[in-house]
């Protein structure tokens, strides 16, 4: 996968975690980006994101990495 793709999706997901964590639990935040993810990106994006998660090049969000352990539970 290309870096610049790679980026993009974790730029993107970085964005979702910045406009719903405001005011919310932490546990919430978590829970609406996985949902946000698992309900809008495709399951090649899902998967870009993960392998960006296993790359240490990619710097994301706390609460991305979190949501990314229940996307992968909700799949």
């Amino acid at each position: 996968m290309s870096d610049d793709r790679l980026k993009y999706v974790v730029d993107m997901a970085n964005q979702i975690a910045v406009n719903l964590l405001h005011g919310k639990e932490q546990q919430q935040c978590v829970t609406e980006i996985s949902h946000h993810i698992n309900r809008f990106w495709a399951p090649s994006m899902r998967a870009q994101l993960a392998e960006a998660a296993n790359n240490d090049n990619y710097q994301l969000e706390a609460m991305v990495i979190l949501a990314l352990k229940q996307i992968k539970n909700e799949q």
